[in-house]
């Protein structure tokens, strides 16, 4: 059996890369810029999950519940991200990167805005927490087609040589979102007494979103849709076309791939991030601004060796760096407890950098590996899809999994299995697939698991 590929109009495609060399300094700023926003939004939500969340809007419950209850707010985002992933997909491969990044821009910065004026339990009662999680599912909604569209308007603008390094430098601007959001909530907290801070410190962060909504905004309104969507667009005009039914039929492999190798990342910043405090303050009393400081330099880390990981995905490809990575995971899974549980500030922060450097190697690669196993009239729909289910899997449940570990068997070393676990998963999923380095972004390619005839 044959399968023809179609090859783009030549004239087009050098108009097209034209543009990408003149344009690409200000498409990964624009994306990058967005993406940092975008980020502010989630990780502010997981630092409140884990220390603010419980008395304030599960205040009826014990201690213990609350934190569950509020970490199971947290997971809603994840459950919702797969379903707008399919949504923005559908968007972003019918109308354009540019219109659908707008569009979840505006969805998550006004839910986090909204849940800044969310009244606690004490005023309206069980109405605070089911519109909390009203509120958070709508911010993984968004998500859930934001993250892969700033890639893609990367990727798509990008060098193939240099695909990988500039995909990368949009993974690395979370850390300005993470470092920026906690921040803001160590400086309250430092600020303010407990009370003040429970009753209205911890709204600043959140209300503060509405300046960075109107500055993500303006940042993406000057953004040049992508070439190579362009260039679909055109030959997908005259047959009808529905990404997800396209993607589903013809690369149901690559969407498995893509979410387990993203699982063990996801499960790795999560466990670092947001468990780490939520288990720091009520099992081993540490202080949160301690805590809250050691995870600022840990992230910080990131912004070295998410780039450098990048970088070097483009020379050696991305297999390798992605299996280094999740295979680090592995093997910070029990020294980062046996540090973080040591009492002394110095080697709960070593433990906070090796998590997150071994997250990082991962996080840096993953970006270009899941953009390059899709076609482009499907690759929104296609990465959005993959990435997001990896969330579900990975992130989602990883905090109240760890939190019910814990619980059960008053030991980390079961904590530290389910990590090795999911690191195994991701090994496994890069390893069935195809190097996606070489990966030509302008065809319509067969998936890299199949051998075919072309004509």
């Amino acid at each position: 059996m044959t399968e023809a590929i179609e090859r783009p109009d030549p004239i087009v495609m050098a108009n097209a890369n034209a543009t990408s060399a003149r344009d690409l300094r200000r498409v990964v700023m624009a994306s990058v810029v967005g993406t940092a926003l975008e980020a502010y939004d989630l990780y502010l939500y997981g630092t409140a999950a884990a220390i603010v969340f419980g008395p304030v809007f599960f205040a009826e419950a014990d201690p213990a519940a609350a934190t569950l209850l509020s970490l199971s707010t947290f997971a809603v985002s994840f459950i919702g991200r797969p379903l707008g992933a399919v949504v923005f997909g559908h968007v972003g491969d019918r109308l354009g990167r540019k219109r659908t990044l707008i569009i979840t821009l505006l969805l998550m910065g006004i839910s986090t805005f909204l849940i800044g004026l969310l009244p606690p339990y004490a005023y309206i009662g069980v109405a605070a927490p089911l519109i909390l999680t009203i509120l958070r599912f709508a911010q993984g909604f968004g998500y859930g087609g934001e993250y892969t569209g700033g890639v893609l308007m990367i990727a798509e603008h990008a060098p193939p040589a240099r695909r990988g390094f500039y995909s990368g430098l949009n993974n690395a601007a979370p850390v300005a979102g993470f470092v920026t959001s906690s921040l803001l909530f160590l400086m309250m907290s430092s600020l303010l007494t407990r009370e003040e801070f429970l009753s209205w410190g911890w709204r600043v962060p959140f209300l503060l979103s509405v300046i960075l909504i109107g500055v993500g905004l303006y940042v993406r309104r000057q953004l040049s849709e992508s070439p190579l969507f362009v260039q679909s667009e055109k030959a997908e005009r005259q047959r009808r076309h529905v990404p997800l039914v396209d993607v589903l039929t013809r690369y149901p492999k690559e969407i498995l791939v893509a979410a387990g190798a993203n699982i063990g990342q996801f499960a790795t910043f999560y466990l670092v991030a947001t468990f780490s405090l939520s288990y720091g303050t009520a099992e081993r009393d540490y202080d949160r601004t301690a805590i809250l400081s050691g995870l600022i330099i840990a992230v910080t880390t990131n912004a070295i060796t998410i780039p450098v990981s990048a970088a070097l995905s483009d020379r050696v490809g991305r297999r390798p760096v992605l299996i280094a990575g999740s295979v680090a995971m592995m093997l910070w899974a029990f020294p980062f407890f046996a540090l973080f549980d040591s009492g002394n500030y110095l080697l709960m922060v070593l433990a906070l950098v090796g998590g997150m450097a071994a997250y990082g190697i991962t996080y840096g690669p993953i970006a270009s590996f899941t953009t390059e196993l899709f076609g482009t009239s499907v690759r929104y729909t296609g990465s959005a899809v993959g990435y997001n289910l990896g969330g579900v899997i990975g992130g989602a449940f990883a905090p109240l999994i760890a939190t019910l570990l814990f619980s059960a068997f008053h030991s980390t070393v079961p904590i530290s299995l389910y990590l090795v676990t999911v690191a195994g998963v991701s090994i496994v999923s890069v390893v069935v697939s195809r190097e996606t380095r070489t990966n030509d972004l302008t065809q319509e390619r067969l998936p890299p698991f199949r051998r075919s005839h072309q004509t």
